[in-house]
């Protein structure tokens, strides 16, 4: 009997957190008949690989860095009727397998279920972070109609895609989308959500804490912790070009899915607020001190000033900058099938 569930995890070159994922997915109170693990990960680990053997699970080998590869990957090998999405570094609280099971067998016209997170440090131990607490939206919802996504993403706006691991859905669904996935680098929770709201079937949001969000320097989306301001320069804005890349192929996507959501995507619109240049005023002192008393100033250094100073001025312009330089020569096109 083919299971219920797949769990896709997914790594790249970061081994220190996979072994949590997946016993967390192993330590579910749902019957280990009724899920399986993939995992996608482009290192051999022999305590990882040999509890997934042991549990009957999937171990891929792939050696590329786009979220977008990995988890169309992971999506081609799931034998589940719904695909649930684990990055390496967050857990899975005891009972969320159990409550997707009952959420879609309770509700045949559910394509999409996202839920809220408790945010972790880097020790997993739980912290109160601000930005997560503004995108944790804390009341039930679901919307089937077009017009009541409608009314849901024109109050919530991208809530309820962020965060891969808070993510869930119905394969029959996903896995005509898999060539698109493939596509993307970055922002695949968001792709994943917009791809619900274009097509037939109902979303689910629980306000229910089901995963364990991890923040730390490690993460490519927590920039803002990493502590060292040249280092979290060029983090910053080798973030910034993938996720322009990324977004700008979000929004060839939703003008070709859906003019209704077309309207709404746009480049700062489908912007994850993840805080690849937050609190940037915060650290800007320190280079700018050190190129001032010419304490070794470098060009990278010079750099951070000037493009800290750029986005403290304006940080839509600054944003654009990146988007339009890495896209304006750009055509993203699509294979559906």
């Amino acid at each position: 009997m083919n299971p219920f569930i797949s769990v896709v995890i997914t790594a790249y070159n970061r081994r220190e957190f996979l072994k949590y994922a997946v016993k967390s997915v192993l330590n579910q109170t749902l019957d280990k008949g009724l899920y399986e693990i993939v995992v996608v990960k482009n290192f051999k680990d022999s305590e990882v690989d040999k509890l997934i053997e042991q549990n009957r699970g999937k171990v891929i080998e792939l050696d590329v860095a786009s979220i977008g590869v990995k988890f169309a990957r992971g999506i081609e090998e799931a034998e589940g009727e719904i695909v649930a999405f684990l990055e390496d570094d967050d857990i899975y609280m005891p009972t969320k397998l159990v409550r997707i099971y009952d959420v879609f067998s309770n509700d045949e016209e559910l394509i999409y279920f996202h839920h809220n997170v408790v945010a972790i440090d880097q020790n997993g131990k739980p912290i109160i972070d601000k930005l997560i607490e503004r995108t944790n939206v804390n009341e039930f919802l679901r919307a089937e109609s077009t017009n009541e996504k409608k009314v849901i993403f024109a109050k919530y706006g991208w809530s309820l895609g962020l965060r891969n691991s808070s993510i869930a859905v119905r394969r029959d669904f996903i896995k005509r989308f898999v060539n698109v996935i493939r596509l993307f680098p970055d922002v695949v929770d968001v792709l994943l959500y917009l791809l619900a709201l274009s097509s037939e079937g109902a979303i689910l949001h629980s306000p229910e804490r089901l995963t364990l969000y991890r923040l730390s320097s490690t993460s490519a989306s927590s920039v803002r912790f990493v502590e060292d301001p040249e280092t979290r320069f060029r983090h910053a804005v080798k973030n910034a070009i993938r996720h322009a890349l990324a977004r700008h192929a979000l929004v060839v996507t939703a003008r070709l899915l859906d003019k209704w959501l077309a309207r709404y995507t746009n480049y700062e619109e489908a912007s994850i607020r993840g805080g690849v240049f937050s609190d940037w005023g915060a650290w800007l002192a320190k280079p700018l001190v050190n190129y001032i008393i010419g304490n070794r100033p470098s060009v990278k250094y010079l750099g951070t000033a000037i493009f800290g100073l750029t986005y403290l001025l304006n940080p839509t312009f600054a944003k654009r900058l990146i988007y339009y330089y890495y896209t304006k020569f750009g055509h993203i096109s699509f294979s559906w099938s």
